[in-house]
């Protein structure tokens, strides 16, 4: 007979015990949350009648610090608004990364967090937690790595099987945390204590006052939107944003 329950060595119960608990108590939070954002977007007049978002001057004065990565100066800034239950936003995720690559110099990430859910909430909270040891988008990038199953892979397989997807997720986690040479004690303390969870939910709300409808992905100010989504698309709209400031293309063979 298979045996569908993920290991988890007796030490680690309580840690899994403890988060799980976490997760349902939030989630009168974020029902409670999601209502309040759909009044802010209804009377802040933030829905655009082209069906396309724009961020607002309130997203370049967040009290909340964003995580950066690559050069200030950079022609092209895109702020990834994420949710990582979100299978299209982890797939535009990696298409942001990977135009990093493509433009070496002239892409600026800025990542927000902007979740949906008690589980969406403690992924945000893990990055915070590796961010504190000096490794945010390492962690970040483990988490939308495909090759070996992303953090939505695996959500969707533990649904899709009736496993229990707080343990699977908090088991990913904690891998990933390992894989790149986390501190497990100190990691592990901060999903626990819920030390990161205010500045999580700060986030999400600042993000909704600059006009962030749901969780996606923006280049220079306007939300990539495209069908099919793929990385031809992502890679034609930055070459477009890029030649009308008259700036280099990508480096892409």
């Amino acid at each position: 007979m298979i045996n569908n329950k993920i290991p988890v060595a007796e030490d680690d119960r309580n840690l899994l015990d403890t988060l799980k608990y976490k997760l349902l108590r939030n989630k009168r939070y974020i029902l409670y949350v999601g209502l309040i954002t759909l009044v802010i977007l209804l009377a802040g007049g933030i829905l655009w009648s082209s069906g396309t978002q724009r961020l607002s001057a309130n997203a370049v004065n967040m009290r909340v610090e964003p995580w950066y990565r690559g050069p200030e100066d950079a022609p092209i800034t895109i702020d990834l608004f994420a949710d990582f239950k979100c299978g299209i936003c982890v797939e535009q995720e990696r298409m942001a990364v990977q135009a990093a690559n493509d433009f070496k110099g002239r892409i600026r990430l800025v990542y927000h967090h902007y979740p949906d859910a008690p589980l969406s909430e403690m992924i945000a909270e893990a990055l915070e937690a590796a961010g504190e040891q000096g490794k945010f988008w390492e962690m970040h990038d483990r988490l939308i790595d495909n090759t070996q199953g992303d953090i939505y892979q695996v959500i969707q397989a533990a649904e899709s099987f009736g496993l229990s997807v707080e343990e699977y997720t908090i088991s990913k986690l904690v891998t990933e945390a390992e894989n790149i040479g986390l501190d497990i004690t100190q990691f592990t303390e901060c999903l626990v204590s819920g030390r990161f969870i205010e500045k999580v939910r700060t986030a999400k709300q600042e993000a909704v006052s600059a006009g962030v409808e749901h969780a996606s992905v923006f280049i220079n100010g306007k939300e990539f939107r495209s069908i099919p989504a793929t990385y031809d698309n992502f890679y034609a709209t930055v070459t477009e944003e890029l030649e009308k400031i008259g700036a280099n293309g990508g480096d892409r063979e």
